[in-house]
């Protein structure tokens, strides 16, 4: 019988995942966003024009509501361009890499052997541009999901079908340990 260890590990001799060169969205994926953000702020500044053209008491407040409209849209865009240019996502042997947040920045590792599945998706704009998005499903609940937009399609097709492969050589080495046991 076997007596239980519990070393220290050396945390210095650990990868450093910051070190890791961390693959950009296609620039075009940035032309999505201020589609959909172009989209939004359509819609509440269409909504806006009706309510201060047809609302006596908000008439008076038009200058205001403008301002604060402009503001916000400018405000909206410049945080979702730094948002932007913060993300990135790197494929490993072993993990998928994916970082986000500007004023709190997030890093998601997520390894191969809790991925439960994968998703491909694409929007009606990502069509146009040819991107994608990749959404990984974990077995740790909602916070261990990646999404990762803003792929060239063939690449993203790529890596789904390189997770793929590796979930099944995974999935047929469990199921030989299983065996032997």
């Amino acid at each position: 019988m076997q007596s239980f260890t519990n070393e220290i590990v050396d945390l210095d001799s650990l990868p450093k995942f910051e070190d890791i060169q961390l693959q950009k969205p296609h620039a075009d994926y940035w032309k999505i966003i201020c589609i959909n953000l172009l989209i939004f702020f359509g819609i509440i500044g269409i909504g806006a024009i009706i309510l201060i053209c047809f609302v006596e008491e908000i008439r008076a407040q038009a200058f205001l509501i403008i301002g604060v409209y402009l503001a916000l849209t400018l405000i909206l865009f410049l945080l979702f361009r730094a948002s932007f240019k913060k993300r990135g996502y790197a494929v490993r042997a072993h993990d998928v890499i994916y970082k986000s947040g500007i004023i709190a920045e997030t890093t998601t590792i997520v390894p191969l052997n809790r991925i439960q599945h994968i998703e491909l998706n694409e929007g009606i704009f990502s069509r146009i541009y040819n991107l994608g998005s990749l959404q990984i499903f974990t077995a740790g609940g909602q916070t261990g999901h990646l999404h990762i937009a803003g792929i060239p399609i063939d690449v993203a097709q790529g890596i789904r079908d390189l997770l793929l492969k590796k979930l099944d050589i995974i999935e047929n080495q469990t199921a030989e340990i299983e065996g032997h046991e």
